[in-house]
Formats: C-alpha cells, structure tokens, sequence
C-alpha cells in the first residue's frame, strides 16, 4: 500500500527546512537496515528489496507444489535443483543481514551487539526466517524423508507476513488473546472428554467396532463438535441420536467462541492503531510544529498500522482542523495556549 500524501502538512505553510541528517558510526549497516526493515517504498532500492524477495517467496512456493508432480519432475528437476541452491543463498544471506544489521533498530531494543541480536533472533519472524532455511542444512545432517523436507520447506511462504499488515495484525491479537484461546481449548478439550464417554456408553453394544471405547469415540466426538459431521462414524441408538444432536448444537457454540474471540481481538487492535497513529499526529502538533522526521514517522505508522490512505488523510484533516479553531490565547488571562502549526526541522 503507498503511503498518503502529505501534501496537507505542507499546505499549511511552505517549506522552510530540509531533512534533519545524523552521522552513523556504521554507514553501511546503517545503509543496510534501511534497506531491509523500511516500510518506505518512496526509496528505490527498498522497493526493489521488498519486491526481490516476495518474487523468490512466491516462486518457492510455486516450485514446491510442482515438485509433488512427478511428471514435472522428470522433466525439469535439474532446474528446480538449481533455483533451490539460488533460493537457500538468497533467504541466508538476507537472514544474516537482518541479524548483523537489526542494532541500528531506532528503538534500541536490539542495541546491544550480542544479546541485541540474541533477542531478535528469538522473535517470531526471526524463526521463521531461520527455519526457511534449515531443512536444507539439515538434510546434510540427517537422513529426510523428502515429503517432510518438503512440508517444512513450505514454511517458507510465512515470510510473507512480514509484508502483509494484516497478517501483523493477526499475530498480534493471537499473542494478546493467548489466555482467552486457551481458556475456550480448555473448554473444547472439557467436552470432547465427556462427549466420547456418553456416546461410548450409549453406543458400545450396537457399534462395538466404532465405538469400544472412549479413545476411539473421541473421533466422533471430534467430528461432532467441530460441526465437520464427515458421516464415517453416526450413532443408531435412540439414546445415542438424542446426544448426537445435543452435541451437535453445542458445537456450534464451540466453533463460534474462538472466531468471536479472534474477530473482536481483530477489530480491537485496528482501533488501537489508528489511536495510536492519532496520538503520534497529536505529540506532533503540540509544539505546532511538523518536523520533516515527524512527517516520516507517520508515514511508517501509517503504512505499519495498516490505515488506508483516505484513512490517514482524513485523522490529519481532522486534527490540524481542530488546532487551528481551537483559541491562541486564554480568554481570561491572555496566555498563548499554542502555536501555528508549521513546518521545520
């Protein structure tokens, strides 16, 4: 998504100032961080990146699919071969640029040289980009099944979430409802339990095959719960249909709990960002001042908070409408309660 115009700063007044620049005591990882971690397409060689590496991400995926295709195999398995090799030294490479380079985070979580870097190589898309990678140098080590290593090798198409605001945010209300979706699997798992053991009992002399005892019912139980219903498996007592269907209605409920819980989470924190997105314009206009590096701050929230461009222009029409009604001074006292919002440094 390209970041909204923000001509409407500069409408205010024109332009009095040019980037504020700070010296690095390392220009090439310091180059190198704005490369691999900025949000701002405007930069050519940060667009190139980013479409680089979704490009390889996407033909990965297409080529583990074709893989599964004897046929294709046999054809072209020298060029897959190939395009893997070029695939692992790209996905590496980047893998160890993000970790040497992540130190010059602007928020200095990751600041320090060794147990910075230690701390982001834990972080959930550090992971992912290591074990993109790892099977490959597994399998020098260790005897896999290639089906497996293909499975594993798939993980691949998560690095894509990286790109995909949405996706951010969907992790984010999974890490923040964690206690929530563990309260509903303890619920689910409450269920099942007392669902396989009523239809075990009410069904283990009609079916003794399907139903001999409460391990083997759990599958129906499962099946049943989930509102999947695959019909393999169906009670023919009377008394079994009765809690059959009981159960099937309570499954709805279960079904219906963590998608609740997830879309309520998902809105919740689309909220929360575009709160955040409005404090950052507010924090800016409390000096009535619009510094050039405050400008490019909203334009990363913006594009990391995943508000649309009608979005954003709207909260900053809104906001500077509202500083520049509200009253200079202090009608009873005449202090200057704020200034003209402008551009500066």
């Amino acid at each position: 998504m390209n970041s909204v115009d923000y001509d409407i700063i500069e409408e205010i007044v024109p332009k009095t100032a040019k980037p504020t620049s700070v010296t690095q005591p390392h220009p090439i990882r310091t180059a190198l961080y704005n490369i691999i971690f900025s949000d701002d397409h405007a930069k050519l060689t940060t667009l190139l990146f980013d479409i680089g590496l979704i490009s390889i991400i996407c033909l990965n995926v297409v080529a583990i699919m074709l893989e599964s295709m004897p046929s294709f195999i046999a054809v072209y398995e020298q060029e897959l071969f190939y395009f893997e090799i070029f695939s692992i030294i790209v996905f590496t490479v980047e893998y160890i640029g993000r970790a040497w380079c992540i130190v010059d985070d602007p928020s200095f979580r990751y600041a320090k040289a060794v147990k910075g870097r230690l701390r982001y190589l834990i972080t959930p898309m550090a992971i992912i980009d290591l074990l993109a990678v790892a099977p490959f140098y597994l399998s020098f080590l260790f005897a896999i099944d290639l089906r497996f290593l293909r499975v594993l090798r798939l993980i691949r198409i998560f690095k894509l979430a990286r790109y995909s605001s949405a996706m951010s945010i969907l992790l984010s209300v999974i890490r923040q409802e964690t206690r929530a979706f563990a309260a509903a699997l303890f619920v689910l798992a409450l269920l099942l339990i007392v669902s396989a053991s009523m239809i075990h009992f009410f069904e283990q002399e009609a079916q003794p095959g399907k139903f001999e005892s409460i391990p083997h019912a759990m599958w129906w139980a499962l099946i049943t719960l989930t509102t999947v219903g695959y019909g393999d498996i169906v009670p023919v007592t009377p008394g079994g249909k009765v809690f059959g269907a009981f159960i099937s209605v309570i499954g709805i409920g279960m079904v219906a709990l963590p998608a609740g819980i997830l879309a309520s989470g998902f809105s919740e924190k689309l909220h929360a960002r575009r709160r955040d997105y409005e404090a950052l314009v507010r924090q800016a206009l409390e000096n009535g001042e619009f510094t050039r590096n405050e400008i490019r701050a909203l334009q990363e929230k913006q594009l990391s908070s995943g508000l649309s461009d009608e979005d954003a222009r709207e909260i900053l029409r809104r906001l500077i409408a509202a500083q520049h009604n509200a009253p200079t001074q202090c009608p009873n006292c005449g202090h200057v309660l704020h200034r003209e919002v402008h551009v500066g440094n």
